[in-house]
């Protein structure tokens, strides 16, 4: 089976991912066969590890896209993850990385901004995360599902305080 690359082939293979994760996964698993230097392939296949609850799996197909092809998505895709799994300053790392591999184009992405305001909240680094969060425009809008805070550009920004407050008072984070 070949990998999807029409729009209608992508759409259905994201139709799978919904439905059914385990097909999802079967697939994008006999495209990784095929080919096993295909990084979109592996960078495919973490979106099914993430949907059935396995995020080290997810972390390392995430490993072998980047290594295989380095870019801004796959690295704030890891980010996604690993403060998923709350690991903060691994996911600062990455999203830092994917950052500096084009900084216009990370500022033109609001959810990596919110989730690397987000990360530096959770450390305790209130500063931080309202330099990120400041960042975003002031028409974005971002459903509120849980963390990180949504809402518009003040509700995240007010969000981000309390997280950070919370952080500092319970001990969470280093301020890093």
């Amino acid at each position: 089976m070949k990998r999807p690359t029409t729009p209608e082939e992508v759409k259905t293979l994201h139709q799978i991912l919904r439905k059914d994760p385990q097909r999802y996964i079967q697939i994008t698993s006999d495209h990784i066969r095929e080919n096993p230097r295909d990084s979109q392939a592996y960078f495919d296949r973490h979106n099914g590890w993430m949907k059935i609850g396995e995020p080290q799996l997810a972390l390392e197909d995430l490993n072998k896209a980047i290594e295989l092809s380095p870019s801004q998505v796959r690295y704030a895709a890891r980010g996604a993850v690993h403060r998923h799994m709350g690991e903060y300053h691994q996911a600062l790392e990455d999203f830092e990385r994917g950052e500096a591999l084009d900084p216009q184009a990370w500022n033109d992405d609001p959810v990596a901004l919110v989730h690397q305001a987000d990360c530096h909240a959770r450390l305790g680094n209130e500063e931080k995360a309202l330099a990120y969060g400041s960042r975003l425009s002031d028409t974005f809008y971002m459903p509120g599902l849980g963390a990180p805070p949504g809402g518009y550009k003040p509700d995240i920004l007010d969000g981000l305080r309390r997280i950070a407050a919370r952080s500092r008072r319970f001990g969470g984070g280093s301020g890093a």
